[in-house]
Protein backbone atom coordinates (compact mmCIF):
# COMPACT_ATOMS: atom_id res chain seq x y z
CA UNK A 1 0.00 0.00 0.00
CA UNK A 2 2.44 2.51 1.11
CA UNK A 3 4.86 1.91 -2.25
CA UNK A 4 1.85 2.55 -4.52
CA UNK A 5 1.47 5.83 -2.56
CA UNK A 6 4.88 6.85 -2.84
CA UNK A 7 5.37 5.83 -6.39
CA UNK A 8 1.85 8.00 -6.88
CA UNK A 9 3.00 11.23 -5.20
CA UNK A 10 6.84 10.75 -6.50
CA UNK A 11 5.57 11.22 -10.06
CA UNK A 12 3.17 13.83 -8.95
CA UNK A 13 6.04 15.90 -7.29
CA UNK A 14 8.52 15.00 -9.95
CA UNK A 15 6.01 16.58 -12.36
CA UNK A 16 6.07 19.89 -11.24
CA UNK A 17 7.65 22.65 -13.66
CA UNK A 18 11.44 21.84 -14.44
CA UNK A 19 12.09 25.59 -13.25
CA UNK A 20 11.43 23.45 -10.01
CA UNK A 21 13.49 20.34 -10.61
CA UNK A 22 16.05 22.76 -11.90
CA UNK A 23 15.82 25.06 -9.04
CA UNK A 24 16.38 21.57 -6.65
CA UNK A 25 19.49 20.51 -8.43
CA UNK A 26 21.19 23.90 -8.34
CA UNK A 27 20.25 24.06 -4.58
CA UNK A 28 21.49 20.55 -4.14
CA UNK A 29 24.51 20.25 -6.21
CA UNK A 30 25.74 23.94 -6.08
CA UNK A 31 25.34 24.24 -10.48
CA UNK A 32 24.07 26.98 -12.17
CA UNK A 33 21.88 25.98 -14.65
CA UNK A 34 19.31 28.49 -16.19
CA UNK A 35 15.69 28.32 -15.35
CA UNK A 36 14.81 27.18 -18.87
CA UNK A 37 17.42 24.29 -19.55
CA UNK A 38 14.90 21.08 -20.62
CA UNK A 39 14.66 18.76 -18.29
CA UNK A 40 14.01 14.76 -18.92
CA UNK A 41 12.56 12.04 -16.80
CA UNK A 42 13.66 8.40 -16.58
CA UNK A 43 11.82 6.51 -13.83
CA UNK A 44 12.67 3.00 -11.97
CA UNK A 45 10.15 1.56 -9.64
CA UNK A 46 11.80 -1.11 -7.48
CA UNK A 47 11.34 -1.62 -3.66
CA UNK A 48 13.40 2.06 -3.37
CA UNK A 49 11.73 4.81 -5.67
CA UNK A 50 14.11 6.74 -8.11
CA UNK A 51 13.91 8.79 -10.36
CA UNK A 52 16.99 9.75 -12.96
CA UNK A 53 16.50 13.96 -14.04
CA UNK A 54 18.88 14.35 -17.54
CA UNK A 55 19.82 17.74 -17.13
CA UNK A 56 20.69 20.44 -20.40
CA UNK A 57 20.62 17.05 -22.28
CA UNK A 58 23.62 14.88 -21.21
CA UNK A 59 24.09 15.82 -16.88
CA UNK A 60 22.02 13.26 -14.98
CA UNK A 61 20.41 13.48 -11.33
CA UNK A 62 19.10 10.97 -9.41
CA UNK A 63 16.81 10.80 -6.77
CA UNK A 64 15.83 7.87 -4.58
CA UNK A 65 13.19 7.82 -1.75
CA UNK A 66 12.77 5.37 0.98
CA UNK A 67 11.32 5.30 4.32
CA UNK A 68 12.29 3.33 7.69
CA UNK A 69 11.65 3.66 11.36
CA UNK A 70 9.14 6.99 10.96
CA UNK A 71 12.11 8.32 8.81
CA UNK A 72 12.27 9.52 5.48
CA UNK A 73 15.68 9.51 3.52
CA UNK A 74 16.23 10.78 0.04
CA UNK A 75 19.27 9.93 -1.92
CA UNK A 76 20.39 12.62 -4.33
CA UNK A 77 23.25 11.30 -6.29
CA UNK A 78 24.99 13.19 -9.39
CA UNK A 79 25.73 10.88 -11.84
CA UNK A 80 27.39 12.53 -14.45
CA UNK A 81 27.12 12.92 -18.02
CA UNK A 82 25.81 9.97 -20.00
CA UNK A 83 28.94 9.34 -21.73
CA UNK A 84 31.26 9.50 -18.58
CA UNK A 85 30.60 5.59 -17.11
CA UNK A 86 31.55 4.47 -20.70
CA UNK A 87 34.77 6.24 -20.79
CA UNK A 88 35.66 5.30 -17.32
CA UNK A 89 38.20 2.90 -16.99
CA UNK A 90 37.27 -0.65 -16.80
CA UNK A 91 33.72 0.57 -15.84
CA UNK A 92 34.75 0.89 -12.29
CA UNK A 93 33.73 4.10 -9.73
CA UNK A 94 35.08 3.73 -6.63
CA UNK A 95 32.86 5.44 -3.53
CA UNK A 96 34.34 7.79 -0.81
CA UNK A 97 32.39 8.69 2.40
CA UNK A 98 33.75 12.31 4.07
CA UNK A 99 33.86 11.91 8.04
CA UNK A 100 30.46 12.70 9.65
CA UNK A 101 27.56 14.09 8.67
CA UNK A 102 26.16 17.23 8.62
CA UNK A 103 23.11 18.10 11.27
CA UNK A 104 20.01 20.78 11.02
CA UNK A 105 17.74 20.06 13.61
CA UNK A 106 16.91 16.23 14.15
CA UNK A 107 18.27 15.48 10.49
CA UNK A 108 21.24 14.35 9.01
CA UNK A 109 23.28 14.90 5.59
CA UNK A 110 25.54 12.52 4.79
CA UNK A 111 28.02 13.38 1.83
CA UNK A 112 29.38 11.17 -0.26
CA UNK A 113 31.26 10.83 -3.52
CA UNK A 114 32.19 8.75 -6.36
CA UNK A 115 35.56 9.32 -7.97
CA UNK A 116 35.76 8.07 -12.36
CA UNK A 117 39.21 7.50 -13.35
CA UNK A 118 39.90 7.70 -17.51
CA UNK A 119 42.78 6.01 -19.62
CA UNK A 120 45.02 9.15 -19.12
CA UNK A 121 44.39 9.17 -14.97
CA UNK A 122 42.14 11.94 -15.33
CA UNK A 123 39.63 12.28 -12.53
CA UNK A 124 35.89 13.03 -12.30
CA UNK A 125 34.17 13.62 -8.45
CA UNK A 126 30.55 12.81 -8.44
CA UNK A 127 28.90 13.82 -5.29
CA UNK A 128 26.03 11.90 -3.93
CA UNK A 129 24.19 13.14 -0.42
CA UNK A 130 21.74 10.66 1.95
CA UNK A 131 19.07 13.24 3.82
CA UNK A 132 17.81 11.53 6.65
CA UNK A 133 14.75 13.42 7.56
CA UNK A 134 13.04 12.41 11.11
CA UNK A 135 11.05 15.16 11.65
CA UNK A 136 8.36 17.39 10.15
CA UNK A 137 9.94 20.66 9.99
CA UNK A 138 8.62 22.01 6.67
CA UNK A 139 11.54 24.77 7.29
CA UNK A 140 14.19 22.33 7.63
CA UNK A 141 13.39 20.46 4.42
CA UNK A 142 12.81 23.81 2.81
CA UNK A 143 16.27 25.41 3.39
CA UNK A 144 17.77 22.08 2.66
CA UNK A 145 16.14 22.21 -1.26
CA UNK A 146 14.37 19.38 -0.76
CA UNK A 147 10.87 21.58 -0.70
CA UNK A 148 9.34 18.89 -3.24
CA UNK A 149 9.44 16.41 -0.83
CA UNK A 150 6.76 18.31 1.49
CA UNK A 151 3.84 16.29 1.14
CA UNK A 152 6.00 12.89 2.43
CA UNK A 153 6.45 14.91 5.70
CA UNK A 154 2.88 13.53 6.90
CA UNK A 155 4.26 10.49 7.48
CA UNK A 156 6.91 12.00 10.19
CA UNK A 157 4.00 13.08 11.36
CA UNK A 158 2.05 10.03 12.00
CA UNK A 159 5.04 8.29 13.61
CA UNK A 160 4.22 11.04 16.77
CA UNK A 161 2.63 9.47 20.23
CA UNK A 162 1.03 12.16 21.77
CA UNK A 163 -2.31 12.97 22.90
CA UNK A 164 -5.45 13.44 20.65
CA UNK A 165 -5.75 16.87 21.43
CA UNK A 166 -1.96 17.94 20.98
CA UNK A 167 -1.76 16.21 17.75
CA UNK A 168 -5.34 18.11 16.51
CA UNK A 169 -3.44 21.79 17.63
CA UNK A 170 -0.26 20.16 15.92
CA UNK A 171 -1.71 19.53 12.94
CA UNK A 172 -3.52 22.89 12.61
CA UNK A 173 -0.17 24.68 13.34
CA UNK A 174 1.75 22.37 10.63
CA UNK A 175 -0.40 22.93 8.52
CA UNK A 176 -1.61 26.96 8.29
CA UNK A 177 2.27 27.57 9.59
CA UNK A 178 4.49 25.75 8.25
CA UNK A 179 3.58 24.04 5.08
CA UNK A 180 1.73 27.16 3.68
CA UNK A 181 4.37 29.41 5.02
CA UNK A 182 7.62 27.32 3.86
CA UNK A 183 6.11 27.23 0.11
CA UNK A 184 5.40 31.21 0.46
CA UNK A 185 8.63 31.45 1.11
CA UNK A 186 9.77 29.02 -1.41
CA UNK A 187 8.10 30.81 -4.17
CA UNK A 188 9.67 34.51 -2.99
CA UNK A 189 12.94 33.56 -3.32
CA UNK A 190 12.38 32.00 -7.00
CA UNK A 191 12.49 28.34 -6.33
CA UNK A 192 8.65 27.53 -6.77
CA UNK A 193 6.28 29.67 -9.60
CA UNK A 194 2.94 30.24 -8.54
CA UNK A 195 1.81 27.37 -10.14
CA UNK A 196 4.34 24.70 -8.44
CA UNK A 197 3.23 26.27 -5.05
CA UNK A 198 -0.98 25.52 -5.77
CA UNK A 199 0.26 22.13 -6.91
CA UNK A 200 2.15 21.31 -4.15
CA UNK A 201 -0.58 22.13 -1.43
CA UNK A 202 -3.11 19.79 -3.57
CA UNK A 203 -0.13 17.14 -3.31
CA UNK A 204 -0.06 17.18 0.70
CA UNK A 205 -3.97 17.78 1.11
CA UNK A 206 -3.95 14.25 -0.93
CA UNK A 207 -1.13 12.81 1.15
CA UNK A 208 -2.78 14.07 4.37
CA UNK A 209 -5.81 12.94 3.60
CA UNK A 210 -4.10 9.27 2.50
CA UNK A 211 -1.83 9.20 5.94
CA UNK A 212 -4.11 10.40 8.43
CA UNK A 213 -7.82 10.37 7.70
CA UNK A 214 -8.07 6.66 9.79
CA UNK A 215 -7.05 8.02 12.60
CA UNK A 216 -9.26 8.40 15.37
CA UNK A 217 -8.42 11.96 16.35
CA UNK A 218 -8.94 13.26 12.88
CA UNK A 219 -12.60 12.61 12.95
CA UNK A 220 -13.14 15.95 13.96
CA UNK A 221 -15.32 17.74 10.66
CA UNK A 222 -13.81 21.17 12.03
CA UNK A 223 -10.32 19.89 11.90
CA UNK A 224 -10.85 18.06 8.19
CA UNK A 225 -12.43 21.74 6.76
CA UNK A 226 -9.56 23.67 8.38
CA UNK A 227 -7.00 21.87 7.47
CA UNK A 228 -8.61 20.98 3.75
CA UNK A 229 -9.47 24.47 3.19
CA UNK A 230 -6.15 25.87 3.81
CA UNK A 231 -4.41 23.38 1.17
CA UNK A 232 -6.99 24.05 -1.10
CA UNK A 233 -5.61 25.78 -4.30
CA UNK A 234 -5.75 29.98 -4.48
CA UNK A 235 -7.93 29.95 -7.64
CA UNK A 236 -8.43 33.98 -7.30
CA UNK A 237 -4.45 33.96 -7.27
CA UNK A 238 -4.05 31.53 -10.71
CA UNK A 239 -6.99 33.79 -11.98
CA UNK A 240 -4.69 36.78 -11.04
CA UNK A 241 -1.65 35.46 -12.55
CA UNK A 242 -3.11 34.38 -15.68
CA UNK A 243 -4.59 37.43 -16.33
CA UNK A 244 -1.74 39.41 -15.66
CA UNK A 245 0.36 37.16 -18.32
CA UNK A 246 -2.33 37.51 -21.14
CA UNK A 247 -2.51 41.43 -20.91
CA UNK A 248 1.62 41.26 -21.11
CA UNK A 249 1.20 38.87 -24.22
CA UNK A 250 -1.40 41.17 -25.64
CA UNK A 251 1.50 44.18 -25.11
CA UNK A 252 4.14 42.48 -26.43
CA UNK A 253 2.04 41.83 -29.55
CA UNK A 254 0.74 45.42 -30.22
CA UNK A 255 4.57 46.47 -29.82
CA UNK A 256 5.26 44.12 -32.46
Amino acid sequence: MYLDTDAWMMKKIFHLSDHALIRMVNHLFGTEYGDMEYVRKEWKETEIISICLMVGCANRYEFRMRRFDGCLQIRAEDKGCLFHYEDAVGHTALQIQEPGPTCYGKNTRGAYCTVLEFSGHEQIILPIYDITVSDRSAWNLEETGLILFLPFLFYCFAAETESAEIRRESLKSFVIRDIVGALHVSMKKGDLTVFDVQRLKQCCRCMLWRILSVEKWMQNLELQELVLEALDADIGLLEHVCRREAERFRNNCMEI
